[in-house]
């Protein structure tokens, strides 16, 4: 039996984030632009850091200025970088700009042809790589990239399961990225590997078609959400399927839950009441909060109410990463926020 050192691999970009230094302004607005690294898998990898748990990014920056920038993003956070690949090409960006009140949040990716996408990692690599891992975390948003990253994938997913490592993946359809047909294709092709699969109505909705009825209240939304996961359940062999659930009353506050399920079990977290700083990692910080969880062997009612204090908090913050201890969230799951800003 392996082994367990509670090793997390992530596979994926890390962008250039910038945003109008006044939060809250449009890009026409605005005269500066604050700096800040970002990526979906890297966001998973650092909030699982800051709760203690070993990482590795897999990926490939250019060899200049902002790709060693870049790589001193990661090591803050004590993400393992030795399987970083370096080149002469770009690291992709993307821009935001922060919604308020009836304006949702905007972003736009300037990304094609950076180096991740040019980057060929063998099948042997990988094999090398997942040898001393145990969880291996993939979203949807890098299957997207390029021919290169959806083959780089596949070979990953092969050695991951050859070295017993336990598969996540976050759907994480980014309509800006490909179409819901090509995502589709894509998805059929990982998800028979995944153990852990992480969504939400929309993406279920958007890549597989899943119907779901409207709903009006928390309670809809759980009975929609669990419609959502009987149609995932039918696509692979997976361990555990975990939801997030947002109710947006504006682009400033969301109501915020989540749901784990397997064939046996169902788990609900309460609604957490949001005012939101920036959303964006919300949702990476929600797959950690899981992940945490079933490294710690908690009860399901306890990783999921964990995962949606993960997810609600993060929306606090300005940036992609949790920044907050496990004692914090913790005080979050239970409702107890005296004392939440002690450390």
């Amino acid at each position: 039996m392996k082994s367990v050192k509670h090793k997390i691999i992530g596979y994926g970009e890390l962008l250039l984030r910038l945003t109008p230094s006044q939060h809250g302004e449009l890009i026409e607005q605005s005269h500066s632009l604050g700096m800040s690294f970002a990526g979906a898998e890297a966001n998973v990898l650092a909030d699982l850091s800051n709760l203690g748990h070993r990482t590795q990014f897999v990926s490939s920056f250019p060899e200049n200025p902002i790709g060693r920038k870049a790589s001193q993003f990661l090591k803050q956070y004590g993400i393992d970088i030795q399987e970083l690949s370096w080149d002469d090409k770009r690291l992709g960006t993307y821009f935001i700009e922060h919604g308020r009140s009836i304006r949702g949040t905007r972003v736009t990716y300037d990304r094609k042809n950076s180096s991740v996408c040019h980057h060929i990692i063998s099948k042997e690599k990988w094999y090398e790589i997942f040898k001393d891992a145990d969880y291996f975390m993939l979203t949807g948003v890098t299957p997207a990239l390029s021919y290169i990253c959806r083959q780089n994938i596949l070979s990953a997913l092969q050695s991951a399961k050859e070295n017993d490592v336990t598969i996540v993946f976050d759907l994480n359809y980014r309509r800006s990225l490909w179409s819901g047909e090509e995502a589709r294709e894509a998805f059929l092709k990982i998800l028979p590997f995944v153990d852990i699969l992480i969504g939400n109505v929309g993406s279920a909705k958007d890549v597989f078609n899943i119907s779901i009825d409207k709903w009006t209240d928390y309670e809809d939304l759980c009975a929609a959400t669990l419609t959502s996961v009987k149609g995932l359940q039918d696509l692979g062999d997976f361990d555990a399927i975990a939801m997030t659930m947002r109710i947006q009353k504006s682009a400033s506050h969301n109501l915020l839950g989540g749901m784990i399920v397997n064939r046996e079990t169902n788990a609900y977290s309460d609604l957490i009441n949001v005012d939101i700083v920036d959303r964006i990692g919300g949702g990476d910080a929600f797959t950690a909060g899981i992940i945490h969880g079933i490294i710690r062997n908690w009860e399901y009612s306890q990783t999921v109410k964990f995962a949606n204090a993960c997810y609600a908090a993060t929306h606090t913050l300005l940036g992609d990463i949790n920044q907050f201890t496990e004692s914090e969230l913790q005080n979050i799951a239970q409702g107890e926020l005296k004392g939440f800003t002690k450390r």
